[in-house]
């Protein structure tokens, strides 16, 4: 009876801080006139959800952290954010074109051809907002970064997709869980998941480098657990105190 409260506590606590979050994007996103918002506004909720998940958070008041995290990403996430509203704005343009003109016989592969396209930008853009937070990178080396990983990683990268495509599917049939939830949910779950999966390296302070530290071998030092860590950690973003 004990678990099940704790469970329940648990579901309970994290459904407000969503709803929290939920709103100081919505403001945030009005603060930057909604063009040069919304973009920083994403990057701050996905960088509160990896200081959820990866245990990082620095305990501040959500709405002076949201804040922090919108200030900083201001240029970084609206390049990024335009480069990938570029990419779907020609696919989409393409697609037009292609439903438009006459192209013979290669019309049947040009569509194939677009199709996996915009599957692959699908992929990209359903992970990118997870790399873009939890490594300290300008825009064009996260976006490198993504298309590695959808590359290296394929599976990880599908599954991902897969996921956030779920829940823009029960937002499609449940509308009244957008304004609740918006884009908090699939930033959660899409982190959740990459996180799971071991290809994010651990955050530096955060519990998983203390598991490190402890579970080294009698003899050991934290140091030599922290040399564990992948050195692309050490290009990790730290959670600041505000």
């Amino acid at each position: 009876m004990l678990r099940l409260l704790g469970w329940h506590t648990t579901v309970g606590h994290l459904g407000l801080r969503m709803l929290l979050l939920h709103l100081n994007w919505i403001g945030h996103t009005l603060a930057g006139g909604v063009v040069l918002g919304v973009f920083p506004a994403t990057a701050a909720v996905f960088a509160i959800a990896r200081g959820d998940i990866a245990k990082a958070a620095d305990g501040g008041r959500l709405r002076s952290e949201f804040t922090r995290h919108w200030r900083r990403e201001f240029v970084g996430a609206n390049v990024l954010g335009y480069l990938f509203t570029a990419g779907w704005v020609l696919l989409w343009l393409d697609r037009r074109l292609l439903a438009t003109f006459d192209v013979g016989a290669a019309g049947p592969a040009l569509s194939v051809l677009l199709g996996a396209l915009t599957v692959l930008w699908f992929v990209m853009t359903a992970s990118v907002g997870v790399f873009a937070a939890h490594f300290a990178e300008g825009p064009l080396r996260v976006l490198r970064r993504t298309a590695v990983f959808l590359l290296a990683r394929p599976i990880q990268a599908v599954i991902n997709a897969v996921a956030v495509g779920v829940i823009c599917c029960v937002y499609y049939l449940v509308p009244g869980l957008v304004p609740v939830f918006g884009v908090v949910a699939p930033a959660y779950l899409a982190f959740a998941y990459l996180w799971s999966t071991g290809i994010l390296p651990p955050v530096p302070g955060s519990d998983a480098v203390a598991g490190r530290a402890e579970g080294t071998a009698a003899g050991g030092t934290a140091a030599s657990a922290s040399a564990r860590v992948p050195a692309s950690a050490r290009s990790e973003r730290e959670y600041e105190p505000a």
